[in-house]
This record gives C-alpha cells, sequence and structure tokens, in this order.
C-alpha cells in the first residue's frame, strides 16, 4: 500500500524583536536552527510564527519554535517553506 504524498500551500508570516541584532542576524540566525532541528535562539530574542493553509485566511500565531516543532511533527515540508521563506525575507 503506497501512501499518498499532499502538498498544500502555506502562507507564513514571521514577526521579530531582537534588541541588539541586525535583520541579516536574526534571518540567519532562524535558518541555521531550522537546519539544524532544534528552532533554538537567543532567550532575549521574541519571534513569532504565523501560518495558514488557506490565502486568505486568518494566519494561526504562536512562538516560533513551538510552532515549528509541532508542525515538523505534521508535515515534513514545513520546515523547507519556513527555509524558503526565510531565505526570500
Amino acid at each position: 500500500m503506497s501512501r499518498k504524498n499532499r502538498t498544500r500551500q502555506l502562507w507564513l508570516q514571521i514577526k521579530f524583536d531582537a534588541p541588539g541584532a541586525s535583520r541579516r542576524e536574526v534571518l540567519k540566525t532562524l535558518l541555521s536552527s531550522v537546519h539544524r532541528g532544534d528552532y533554538i535562539y537567543p532567550k532575549r530574542w521574541r519571534v513569532a510564527l504565523g501560518w495558514s493553509n488557506k490565502e486568505n485566511g486568518e494566519l494561526r500565531w504562536g512562538e516560533f519554535t513551538t510552532e515549528m516543532k509541532n508542525s515538523r511533527n505534521s508535515s515534513p515540508g514545513f520546515d523547507m517553506t519556513v527555509i524558503q521563506y526565510l531565505e526570500n525575507m
């Protein structure tokens, strides 16, 4: 029995408050955290991830690390989508 691969568009938004860090540093740090799979960033930063499966749907917001860990269990492509988003920010 073969497993059906599902693909769906995700709409993302990431907001952050990172005292003393440049935008470039934040993006690089978040990208590294996704590549490592731990989703950890400095404790003094606040990072929120909003996502939706519908183009005009209301975004579901949560803390970056929590949302990434929860999403990796339900969708293996979520990490790749976040990586693409961060690379294009």
